[in-house]
């Protein structure tokens, strides 16, 4: 039985699919997941984010993480890079007015701090999260368009895979040349649940790094993380569920 629809195929692949398909880490940590996700450029259909540490409990960081005037002001910046109040608005892309709203904000909320020189780096207690993230674009019959949209998702994902039915798929599998210069994966999924894998996308930092801080903000704002050492029927149903 073919599938009708693209979330009959998201929901079977969700359901059916083993992570390492996509996640090749033999123990991966807790992940995050989310279904028609806005993590900044482009709405995929589904992110799975594996984290690599421990997350604390801050809403108001991660609020303020989505917002696009923060996430590249925060992007400029490391622990141990400070930089001028000049270059952080020239980043910033806005009137000096909001500029100045936004660093307040993110000052308050220890997401960043000066200097008795002025110069502004991430709070001492911050670090960007180290969160491993994947996309992944389901369509049914059109694999140049699917293309298309998860090109989108390498500016804030570390892999990005296209995942269409059997034939479908090898017919997208012929253009391996307008695959791989992308670094997009595709992946074949059938009616019985068998999921293969015929491109691979590998792990390359994600091309925007304002926009994997927005969907870092994203998806910890999302709730708890899912185990992953939970079976994969309880996983697949939490996923669902969201």
């Amino acid at each position: 039985m073919a599938f009708r629809w693209e979330e009959e195929l998201r929901q079977s692949f969700q359901q059916h699919a083993e992570p390492s398909l996509w996640c090749p880490s033999p123990k991966p940590g807790p992940v995050r997941s989310a279904i028609e996700s806005t993590c900044s450029d482009g709405r995929a259909d589904w992110v799975w984010a594996t984290l690599n540490c421990s997350m604390p409990a801050n809403p108001v960081a991660y609020e303020l993480m989505q917002q696009p005037t923060c996430s590249r002001i925060l992007a400029a910046l490391r622990v141990k890079r400070r930089q001028t109040d000049d270059l952080l608005y020239s980043v910033a892309g806005v009137s000096r007015l909001t500029y100045r709203r936004f660093l307040s904000h993110l000052l308050d909320s220890g997401l960043i701090s000066t200097d008795k020189a002025g110069l502004v780096s991430l709070g001492p207690s911050f670090q960007i999260p180290d969160i491993e993230i994947c996309s992944f674009e389901f369509k049914l019959q059109n694999w140049r368009r699917a293309f298309q949209q998860a090109r989108r998702y390498r500016s804030f994902s570390h892999r990005v895979y296209v995942v269409m039915p059997p034939a479908a798929a090898h017919r997208a599998a012929e253009n391996v040349v307008s695959f791989r210069p992308f670094n997009i994966g595709l992946i074949r999924h059938d009616a019985d649940g068998i999921s293969t894998r015929l491109i691979l996308s590998k792990k390359k930092q994600p091309a925007c790094p304002s926009h994997h801080i927005q969907a870092i903000g994203f998806l910890e704002s999302q709730g708890d993380a899912i185990p992953a050492r939970r079976a994969k029927s309880e996983i697949a149903r939490l996923q669902l569920a969201r």
